[in-house]
């Protein structure tokens, strides 16, 4: 059976909740969304679908800047490059487990770069350009 492809908000809204699913169940992430985060999921997970349909459709929905909601979460609870891997590894994971196509292999890209980007941005001191800053 052919695995379906993130190309309509349904398979985005699945591969977001199956990839939450894995992100809660670590026990290296579980603390970072749960503790340092706080995160409210029936409060998040409608944020990531949106910001996942904005990446992968185009969809204009999603208005947050991420990298200061990460900024936040990295000033009470430092993010380490083992916590950027571990979240990439569970995202490719994700897609390997289910999907399949252009646009899951567009979204690995760009979790790739979005993982890179964030972890060069949070180490950066704050008197250095950052690369893939989102200001």
């Amino acid at each position: 059976m052919a695995r379906p492809d993130l190309d309509s908000p349904e398979q985005i809204a699945v591969f977001v909740d199956r990839f939450y699913e894995r992100l809660l169940a670590d026990p290296a992430l579980r603390p970072i969304f749960i503790d340092a985060a706080g995160i409210d999921l029936p409060t998040h997970l409608p944020r990531i679908r949106a910001y996942w349909r904005k990446m992968l459709l185009g969809e204009a929905a999603y208005r947050r800047h991420t990298m200061n909601i990460h900024r936040a979460v990295h000033l009470r609870r430092p993010f380490t490059a083992a916590d950027f891997e571990r979240w990439l590894a569970l995202f490719t994971a994700t897609l390997d487990a289910g999907f399949a196509g252009p646009c899951s292999e567009r979204a690995r890209r760009l979790a790739t770069r979005i993982a890179a980007n964030m972890h060069a941005g949070l180490d950066a001191p704050c008197d250095e350009p950052r690369a893939g800053r989102d200001e």
